[in-house]
């Protein structure tokens, strides 16, 4: 498999003992930094080491130097059997300051030797024990996972270095062009083929080596192995899939338009404007004398005119006259005519262009055509007189421009001012507000927390209270309970005491009558000899019959 590697260098910004301690050689370097380094910024750069707990104790040196670790490797080796390969709460951790370079090899290698892998970008919500997770079916083959963060807080890289080139090229051709996460479908894994891992002072290339450059979409390497890298006309690159997704048609990052010629169907601002907003559109032409755009032979009444200062397309005085009325309104002298390509004055109210684009090549040519052999020097120097003088008009046209332009900044400026000494007292009474709010805070907070201290009080004192409400209510019920079934015993003795009543009562009436009859018997018996010995008795009461249940 032919593949292109990469080498991964750190420029660090430290000057470190192992640099050496020449002057000389100091200085030579750090111009050579600022000449390799353009409008690049040094970031703080992270290099996280997870070794693999399968070979045993961590014996990985990094990569940095010495000076640069913030957290020396611990042993993370587990005697369990069932462990994982990698541990993730003590990694070996380089902290520095410099600039990332990925450099690739210009020609073509066979890969059987190479075991690095390199994620060209990781999505930064995926963190290190997600980012082994989803390598977990290859991490018996995985010697050491570097994650390396140079300040983006979407994307990182990270190095995957394998055993055997069997198992990267397994890695490589199973995990390439596959999203990271389910939720996230557009995040795919893009890998690069790396060689060696260094550390360096400058940023000067390895020979025959080329530094891939950053896609402005989606701020990953560019390398065309991995995907397809586009260039369009302004020389900027990007990636096939991050332009096809780009719905302009103008450049990302310049926004240069890729498409400069005309368009089918071009129509004034004014006009559509007035379209847009569903006017009548029945403006009234205003006759606008010496500012007409002139026509010539065989072109058609109606054209548009687009501004050389700011852009703006106009029709013509045929039309609606709006090219004419931006210069009144703009000062903007120069309109170029669309379809002819030539320039109208509307200061000296005549043509001003001198060369013109041919449409049969593309060239440039004089706008009345070539001089002839006989009178070529004539023409010249007429040609050369004309140039001068277009020249000169046209410094005069971009001073007074100049000028307009001076002065609208000078009175932007002084806007500017007033409105900044206004936002600046604003800010002022802003902060004292905030001042008194923040006093205000601090006390209604600490009325707050002695709000909440005494509703604690009164919460538990309420709890205390609710507690023995309980249990009274417990012994009222009781108390209810005992009382109704004393009523009951009560209820009952008392139908037995009338009962007993009633029956003494009986008894004691069976008495006075047995009395009162013997009484009278002995007094009868007194005169009568045959009553002497009469007695009288009572009938003893009836049983109670007893109640079938």
């Amino acid at each position: 498999m032919s593949v292109s590697l990469c080498v991964l260098r750190i420029e660090i910004d430290e000057d470190l003992p192992e640099m050496g301690d020449n002057p000389a050689e100091m200085e030579a370097a750090k111009e050579q930094k600022k000449k390799d380094r353009g409008a690049r910024e040094s970031k703080t750069i992270t290099v996280e080491t997870y070794a693999s707990v399968l070979t045993g104790p961590n014996t990985d040196t990094g990569i940095l130097p010495t000076s640069s670790r913030r957290s020396p490797p611990e042993n993370s080796m587990s005697e369990e059997e069932d462990t994982i390969s990698f541990f993730c709460g003590n990694p070996l951790v380089e902290v520095t300051k410099g600039v990332l370079h990925l450099y690739k090899e210009n020609e073509m290698k066979e890969a059987e030797e190479a075991k690095t892998l390199c994620l060209l970008s990781v999505p930064g919500a995926l963190g290190a024990p997600d980012l082994l997770a989803f390598a977990a079916a290859c991490q018996q083959d995985i010697a050491h996972v570097r994650v390396l963060r140079d300040g983006s807080p979407d994307h990182y890289m990270a190095l995957f270095t394998f055993r055997t080139s069997d198992a990267a090229r397994e890695f490589h051709e199973t995990f390439d062009g596959v999203p990271y996460s389910s939720l996230e479908p557009n995040a795919l894994c893009h890998m690069a083929w790396v060689s060696r891992v260094e550390w360096a002072r400058d940023g000067t290339p390895p020979p025959s080596h080329t530094e891939l450059p950053t896609c402005p979409v989606c701020l990953e390497r560019m390398d065309e192995s991995v995907a397809g890298v586009l260039s369009v006309q302004c020389a900027h690159a990007f990636h096939a899939e991050c332009l096809v997704r780009w719905r302009d048609a103008r450049c990302p990052v310049c926004r240069c338009a890729q498409t400069p010629e005309p368009r089918g169907q071009a129509v004034c601002f004014q006009c559509e404007r007035a379209a847009l907003a569903e006017e009548d559109g029945d403006e009234t032409r205003e006759n606008i004398s010496g500012v007409a755009e002139g026509l010539l032979d065989g072109v058609e009444a109606g054209t548009l005119w687009i501004c050389l200062i700011c852009g703006n397309v106009g029709c013509g005085r045929y039309e609606g006259g709006h090219a004419a009325k931006h210069f009144l309104a703009s000062n903007h002298t120069y309109a170029l005519q669309l379809g002819s390509n030539r320039v109208w004055d509307y200061a000296g109210d005549n043509f001003v262009h001198r060369l013109v684009q041919n449409k049969a090549d593309g060239k440039l040519v004089a706008a009345e055509g070539g001089f002839t052999s006989e009178d070529s020097a004539c023409g010249g120097e007429k040609l050369d007189s004309a140039q001068l003088e277009f020249t000169y008009i046209l410094t005069q046209q971009l001073d007074s421009q100049r000028m307009f332009y001076e002065e609208k900044m000078n009175k932007l400026e002084a806007e500017h001012i007033s409105e900044c000494e206004k936002l600046r007292f604003r800010a002022t009474e802003a902060e004292a507000s905030s001042s008194k709010l923040s006093e205000q805070v601090a006390t209604l907070t600490k009325e707050n927390k002695n709000l909440e201290r005494k509703l604690q009080q009164v919460t538990n004192k309420l709890a205390l209270f609710q507690n023995e409400l309980s249990e009274e209510r417990g012994l009222a019920a009781a108390l209810a309970n005992s009382q109704a079934e004393w009523q009951a015993r009560a209820k009952v003795k008392e139908e037995n005491f009338v009962k007993e009543v009633s029956e003494l009562k009986e008894q004691l009436r069976d008495v006075m009558f047995f009395v009162e009859a013997r009484g009278q018997l002995q007094q009868a018996g007194a005169s009568h000899a045959e009553l002497a010995d009469a007695q009288v008795s009572v009938a003893p009461p009836p049983k109670p019959r007893r109640r079938r249940r």
